[in-house]
């Protein structure tokens, strides 16, 4: 089909921009981000080459920060890294909803991703309209809102119809932020063409997976550790919360990101060998409290959308002191 097709000269290349000069948009600054990200997919992958990884990775961001002897565009960098809260927020979160909210729904929890999703594919046909009227940063900052309520409204939410309602305030809020983001590289740095666009793109499904995934596991078995020590049937259980703290011998440390961040999470054989010989009422109290913990975390993943609401907030201000958010002709330019 697209054989013989006849496709238009690119813009950056009909505008005279060179290919060093559309790398240099991305510059050492990104793809220091990107051999950050790589070293760490490849590591876990592969694991036992740390070094050899370490190596390839550094080698690539250093060759191309010579290559184009350009840092990269400040506003590139930082929309750079603003794709890993956004992707974790949207990919992140979808990705561990069904299993936290089907510890506490009696239907299947699938339906909530669906039911988001549906949503947002159906907003999504119209995202044009509504990014003319608003324009893409008032238009990001009231989806980090709307996600934020409703990260916050899922965490505490029982039955049907206030999940469901809950979900719609993160469907709402997480429906415009990729395509939005995209939208503001395009208008932002059109030298970089095609380039800018996949390569955040990228960046934010790689940056979900290697960063996003390990921290949202953490924060479910910290707020387990926690939702168990505030426990009152537990605090009753000799040896397993000791002064308002659940008992050193029933937890087990943990690391991610190489050390970098550490934490506590329960053993879970140990919990049960503590609580064995307890009431039948006291092991519910227990279950119940762990199963409803992952809901709750849902609370601390608020941070995410925060992080990009603050940056958004700053970022309009910063435009604003400009004369206002408008995209760059790339013509005027080159």
């Amino acid at each position: 089909m697209l054989i013989r097709c006849q496709f238009p000269v690119q813009e950056r290349v009909a505008a005279g921009v060179s290919y060093r000069d559309m790398l240099g948009e991305f510059g050492f600054g990104g793809a220091a981000v990107v051999a950050i990200l790589m070293f760490l997919q490849l590591d876990e992958a592969i694991a036992g080459h740390s070094n050899t990884w370490m190596i390839l990775c550094a080698a690539m961001a250093i060759g191309l920060g010579v290559y184009t002897r350009s840092l990269g565009r400040p506003l590139m960098f930082v929309l750079i890294l603003l794709m890993t809260p956004l992707a974790t927020t949207e990919i992140g979160t979808d990705g561990w909803i069904s299993g936290i909210m089907g510890k506490v729904v009696t239907f299947n929890a699938g339906w909530i991703l669906v039911y988001t999703s549906v949503i947002m594919m159906v907003l999504r046909f119209y995202a044009g309209p509504i990014v003319h009227r608003l324009q893409p940063l008032p238009l990001l900052i009231l989806s980090s809102i709307l996600a934020i309520a409703g990260l916050v409204a899922l965490s505490g939410a029982s039955g049907p119809n206030l999940i469901f309602a809950a979900a719609t305030l993160y469907a709402l809020g997480k429906t415009f932020f990729w395509p939005t983001m995209l939208g503001i590289v395009s208008e932002q740095t059109p030298r970089g063409g095609a380039l800018t666009l996949n390569s955040v793109s990228g960046i934010g499904m790689l940056a979900v997976g290697v960063l996003g995934f390990p921290y949202i596991g953490a924060l479910q078995e910290k707020k387990a550790v926690s939702e168990l020590a505030s426990l009152e049937e537990a605090q009753n259980v000799p040896g397993l919360v000791v002064d308002g703290s659940v008992a050193s011998e029933a937890l087990q440390d943990k690391s991610i990101y190489y050390g970098s961040i550490s934490y506590q999470s329960l053993e879970a054989e140990k919990v049960d060998a503590l609580i064995a010989d307890q009431s039948k009422e006291v092991k519910d109290a227990v279950a119940a409290s762990q199963d409803g913990s992952g809901q709750k975390a849902l609370a601390n993943m608020a941070i995410f959308p925060l992080i990009m609401l603050i940056t958004y907030v700053i970022m309009y201000f910063y435009f604003k002191g400009k004369g206002g958010y408008k995209p760059l002709e790339l013509s005027a330019e080159a």
